[in-house]
């Protein structure tokens, strides 16, 4: 009994997986962020075909209470029900028996590459979707912009996480200031400090050089620089999907608190499957891929944005 492909369709299976998930788990470049850079995208998973949200509106603050006095009531709030649509991402190319057999000029492992590259470069696109549209298109539960300057929130206040400033040492510190004092749902200030600047690959240079360099940068005196003495912990993270080349701008960035709220959702993480040739009609093998997904935000809390117009 000879040993080839045929006979074992599992062979070939991990033989395809291997090129796979070589692709797949390719490393990036530091400060490159991905839908799985959990400082971007908070992970979450789904247990259903959509993911419906309401709104907390918060306790409001605590008051002072004199002994024995009744305890003040919260009146906690739930309001502005949102749905996040899971996606199904998929594909499949075909693999003529004889590529594999003979595997002239590695055609297999090309066709692998490519075929995991496009599943990694469909997700990435897709996620950084809620940045490229947070001015336009991605919105919150009230309605508004994710990055907008008419936030409503449940206690009738108006919130303003809108600049329009180019990123500079003055912009990056107003951003600071504004998600600083941002009020919450319920009107109270939470104090969000800064934890991550994002912003497309034309500004990544500027970003780190304003926040990372030891003395203040750009300038002749030797001033500490306040940025990387106060906020060492400070993440730059960039995109190739942010930018003008992949329909976002090339000016607009983003500083993000620990707790805002934009989320990718997992329903079915990727996988692949195998149809062996013996069932197909022109002796190929069909590879499969799928994962299901979906990225969202709730709230404009936790996030302060600039479209850099001005």
């Amino acid at each position: 009994m000879s040993f080839n492909s045929a006979l074992n369709p599992n062979v070939v299976k991990t033989a395809l997986d291997d090129v796979w998930d070589t692709e797949w788990t390719q490393e990036q470049h530091p400060g490159h962020a991905t839908a799985e850079t959990s400082y971007v995208f908070h992970q979450d998973s789904a247990d259903s075909s959509a993911v419906i949200l309401e709104l907390f509106g918060g306790v409001g603050q605590w008051e002072e209470t004199a002994e024995e006095q009744d305890l003040p009531d919260g009146t906690p709030r739930i309001t502005n029900q949102k749905t996040f649509t899971v996606v199904k991402f998929a594909k499949h190319v075909d693999i003529p028996k004889e590529f594999f057999d003979d595997n002239k000029h590695g055609s297999y492992e090309k066709m692998v590459k490519n075929f995991a590259r496009r599943a990694r470069t469909t997700r990435d696109s897709n996620a950084f979707g809620i940045y490229r549209n947070s001015f336009t298109t991605t919105t919150t539960a009230d309605g508004a912009a994710l990055i907008s300057d008419t936030h409503t929130t449940i206690s009738g206040d108006t919130v303003d996480n809108k600049l329009t400033a180019a990123l500079t040492e003055a912009s990056l510190e107003e951003a600071f200031v504004k998600l600083y004092e941002q009020k919450a749902q319920d009107g109270v200030i939470d104090g969000h400090v800064a934890r991550v600047l994002l912003v497309p690959p034309t500004l990544f240079k500027d970003a780190c050089e304003i926040t990372k360099s030891e003395l203040r940068s750009g300038t002749a005196d030797n001033d500490l620089n306040y940025y990387s003495q106060i906020y060492p912990g400070l993440m730059c993270y960039t995109s190739s999907y942010l930018g003008a080349a992949a329909g976002g701008s090339d000016t607009a960035w983003w500083v993000l608190g620990d707790n805002h709220s934009i989320t990718r959702w997992i329903r079915e993480g990727v996988s692949t499957d195998l149809v062996p040739y013996e069932f197909t009609r022109n002796d190929v093998y069909q590879y499969k891929g799928r994962f299901r997904e979906v990225y969202g935000a709730m709230t404009y809390e936790g996030i302060v944005g600039s479209d850099g117009s001005a």
